[in-house]
């Protein structure tokens, strides 16, 4: 059952720039390491009020590829992923030869990955672990036989139709509910299907429908006439969900009934069907996203031919476990959606995808383990003092906010204060004794990890809140805000170089990891997260008026990004992307605040990279954690369906927001990164 999605995502700016560019830096060789790879990954030829970024990265924009194994490339996320892969990799392949060798968890670990990699076996055992869900399928006539065959396509983790996920109630987040929203496309996002005029939108519809073909040939369950009819259908349930920016805000997400209520609100479908189906048949309180959108669905599924359905839940199943089925079937779906939808030319190797089910699967036995090697005693320590350092500054910020009153600025103040920091892992490891692997058979293995998961997510519902719960695994290089839980979260895996190192100049860790900390706090303010107060609980917390000044602010912000294009001419989704640009602005602004703060306290900081001061360092910085390739494709994805700006624009668009920025590089009016109208949120 997939997650909560909220677990969990320019303006032309003005001609002309700064008289004095700072002075070049020095290249000696006896520079520490980090000085070095500071200044080896600019280009101090750009002039950073110009073209920050390309002045900040240029030097790792032009000698780094992109992998052929990768759509997108990024100095700080991609670099840390590979070290942590690495590391993994030899792990791995320990527990692999000897699964006797440690505990039962380490045998789990061992089995998982040997089996995966087991190429021979995994083809010889074809899709037998299948056989009864296709036969299931296969049964299918009527709405009835829909809504089980969906409730158990879900249980597998098989994404069709709709979706559903286990999450606090919005209005009282310490009960866990289940969630209903829109989902089922193969495809990233509503707009590959709906008005594509263009020839090039025009062939990947062309390239899917022969991809759907080839899949359901390969597993001996159709063909070209099943196929044309999966993509038409899907191209039907595409036109009927809200565009990915209308998703956006909770309180059009959040619509509540009683189990009997949604047959009565969106239609018949079999939904008590659906709910034994799922193992739910405890669950009283469902959530819909929008109910018109599923009235649309339900009314779809009614009217399309039982056998249109049946293909695309057989293609559904091959679509989402292609990785786990015999070899040729993976092969076949990178082709299209590795090299068709991303751009990526080359299929990562073996090890790594093995590397990646396993931790999917394993996430707190395999994090176990990594902080054990690669999270440093210190690390926890250092990173407690930024955060707080950060939190400090937030509030320290507020009373210059010109558009917030006093009554919001208390209570600004009172939601900061009931924040939840969750550092480096958790405080107890989960318990997978119920999850039984074996050596031999991947798809088994993967399919029963599927079915544990699904069974410890389905069973929270109608329960109360766990909030000691991590949604994500230690390894992982990424961070969270939960506005239901309103608490953040920063894996060991993220507190790696360069984003983070104990050892580092304070100006480098504020400037990169401080800003993500920075970033994430901001989400608990940004046009999202400020409909939840401090409990989680989404109300009206503001003061009247209040509200009205801050989306008079944001939408400046909305404005500013929508104005960014990628190659090809397409535009940043202002709308789509705003609670991201929100964090980053406010992110940056507080970690320098912090900085400062911190740094003032001890006595001030030296520039310790030669040609940046002190100042230039904590930017440049933040902008290197962004350096970033990207193919066409990705990038073309990442704009219609990915709430975060591309990085080059992150970047621009951030730094540009600044006048701490515009004075450490002596940017001047009318300078590509001081525009005429800065954007000032929090």
């Amino acid at each position: 059952m997939p997650r909560s999605p909220l677990a969990l995502p320019l303006a032309a700016l003005l001609l002309s720039c700064g008289d004095k560019a700072p002075p070049a830096a020095a290249g000696a060789t006896d520079l520490p390491a980090y000085a070095q790879a500071v200044l080896s990954d600019m280009d101090l030829k750009a002039n950073p009020c110009e073209d920050f970024y390309q002045y900040a990265c240029g030097g790792w924009l032009a000698r780094t590829p992109l992998p052929a194994d990768k759509p997108s490339w990024t100095r700080s996320f991609s670099e840390i992923t590979d070290s942590n892969e690495k590391f993994l990799k030899e792990l791995l392949e320990r527990a692999a030869k000897d699964p006797s060798a440690g505990d039962a968890d380490w045998a789990r670990m061992g089995h998982m990955y040997g089996a995966c990699l087991n190429e021979d076996a995994r083809s010889q055992a074809g899709l037998k672990a299948l056989e009864d869900t296709f036969a299931d399928i296969s049964r299918v006539q009527d709405m009835a036989g829909v809504a089980k065959v969906t409730g158990q396509l879900h249980k597998l983790g098989v994404d069709v139709f709709f979706g559903a996920f286990v999450e606090g109630d919005f209005i009282n987040p310490g009960l866990q509910i289940l969630h209903l929203g829109q989902s089922g496309l193969s495809l990233p996002d509503r707009d590959y299907y709906v008005d594509v005029q263009d020839e090039k939108g025009k062939a990947l519809l062309a390239d899917f429908e022969a991809h759907v073909a080839k899949m359901l040939q390969m597993a001996g369950r159709g063909g070209a006439a099943e196929a044309k009819a999966v993509v038409a259908f899907e191209a039907q349930l595409a036109a009927l969900h809200r565009p990915v920016e209308q998703l956006r805000d909770p309180t059009q997400n959040y619509n509540k009934v009683d189990r009997s209520g949604v047959t009565e609100k969106v239609g018949a479908f079999g939904w008590d069907a659906w709910l034994t189906a799922l193992d739910g048949g405890h669950i009283q309180d469902i959530s819909l996203d929008h109910v018109e959108t599923f009235q649309k669905v339900v009314g779809l599924l009614s009217s399309t031919d039982p056998a249109t359905l049946r293909a695309y839940m057989v293609y559904a199943v091959l679509r989402d476990k292609a990785d786990a089925l015999p070899p040729a079937y993976g092969a076949e779906s990178f082709a299209f959606y590795g090299q068709k939808v991303t751009g990526t030319a080359q299929q990562p190797p073996l090890w790594k995808r093995c590397a990646r089910a396993t931790g999917g699967a394993l996430g707190e036995v395999v994090g176990r383990f990594y902080v054990e090697a690669r999270f440093a005693g210190a690390s926890k320590q250092t990173a407690q003092t930024l955060i707080a350092d950060v939190q400090d500054a937030f509030e320290a910020g507020l009373p210059g906010l010109t558009w917030m009153d006093e009554e919001t600025r208390k209570a600004a103040i009172g939601k900061k204060d009931k924040l939840v920091n969750k550092i480096g892992f958790p405080d107890k490891w989960r318990d997978y004794s119920a999850l039984q692997l074996g050596p031999g058979d991947h798809l088994a293995n993967s399919l029963a990890s599927t079915r544990f998961e699904h069974a410890e997510v389905i069973a929270r519902a109608s329960k109360p809140t766990d909030r000691s719960l991590w949604l994500m695994p230690p390894h992982m290089v990424n961070a969270y805000y939960h506005p239901l839980l309103n608490e953040m979260a920063f894996p060991a895996g993220i507190l790696q170089p360069p984003f983070f190192d104990a050892t580092y100049p304070s100006a480098m860790n504020y400037g990169s990891i401080g800003m993500v900390m920075g970033h994430e706090l901001t989400h608990g303010f940004d046009d999202q997260g400020s409909m939840f107060d401090g409990d989680g609980q989404m109300r009206a917390w503001w003061a009247e008026g209040a509200r009205k000044r801050f989306d008079d602010r944001t939408a400046c912000v909305a404005d500013f990004y929508g104005q960014f294009e990628i190659p090809g001419g397409e535009k940043v989704n202002g709308q789509l992307t705003n609670g991201e640009n929100i964090a980053d602005i406010g992110g940056l602004r507080v970690a320098y605040r912090a900085w400062k703060a911190r740094t003032a306290a001890d006595g001030g900081e030296p520039a310790t990279v030669p040609g940046l001061t002190a100042d230039q360092l904590f930017f440049v910085s933040f902008a290197q954690g962004w350096c970033n390739k990207s193919s066409d494709e990705y990038l073309t994805m990442q704009v219609r369906s990915d709430p975060h700006s591309p990085a080059r624009y992150r970047v621009l668009g951030t730094a540009a927001q600044l006048p701490e920025f515009h004075a450490a590089f002596q940017c001047q009016d009318g300078a590509q990164m001081k525009p005429a109208k800065a954007c000032d949120v929090w």
